[in-house]
């Protein structure tokens, strides 16, 4: 799945947003971008259909509804998608072992990383 840099950028509004919104607040809250109101029309339903956006219901919009969107996927699930595309299952142990260094094992986060791994075992 691939998205768009102008995809991206529209998509981390939503994952950063703490509710639906509908195409006139993504507008306003694009005003630094030189998008139109046309182009973030075409890149909303272009999420879509990539499944990384869905529909969830309607806001009145002066005389008229506006449909309203979120996410189908958190972040997290999106990058899992994007790396699950380009790597071999062979090597998914040595992308955790490397994604591992990466970060201050606390004792909250591994016990976390435990539980995680006890969830898909089963």
């Amino acid at each position: 799945m691939h998205l768009t840099k102008s995809e991206q950028q529209i998509m981390e509004i939503f994952w950063q947003a703490d509710h639906p919104m509908a195409q006139t607040e993504v507008v306003s809250t694009c005003v630094d971008r030189k998008w139109k109101e046309r182009s973030i029309f075409s890149m909303l339903n272009s999420l879509m259909e990539k499944g990384v956006l869905q529909e969830v219901g309607f806001v009145r919009s002066g005389k008229t509804y506006a449909r309203t969107f979120e996410p189908a996927m958190s972040q997290a699930e999106y990058l899992a998608a994007v790396v699950a595309e380009q790597l071999p299952d062979c090597q998914l142990p040595a992308l955790l072992t490397a994604l591992l260094h990466r970060v201050e094992l606390t004792p909250a986060l591994q016990k976390e990383l435990r539980s995680a791994l006890r969830e898909t075992a089963q």
